[in-house]
């Protein structure tokens, strides 16, 4: 069976309530009202992804794991 893509969405390591709740709300929002013949550099949506990777990564980093290869691109690339 193939595994399921990687997702900064799905993860939810070392992220609080609020944030997720806040982080989600913006998500649906930039979906919503973002302008839609925005260059990919000014991606909002790929802004809050790559912001959110960041705070995965430090939160392995904390819990002393090892992020994954796909979340340190996520964290890169957005």
């Amino acid at each position: 069976m193939a595994e399921k893509p990687y997702r900064v969405t799905d993860d939810n390591t070392g992220l609080g309530f609020w944030y997720r709740f806040r982080w989600r709300l913006a998500y649906i929002a930039s979906s919503i009202y973002g302008s839609a013949d925005r260059q990919a550099s000014l991606d909002p949506k790929r802004e809050l992804r790559k912001e959110r990777a960041a705070r995965l990564i430090a939160a392995y980093q904390e819990q002393g794991r090892e992020p994954s290869q796909v979340l340190l691109r996520a964290a890169r690339e957005g």
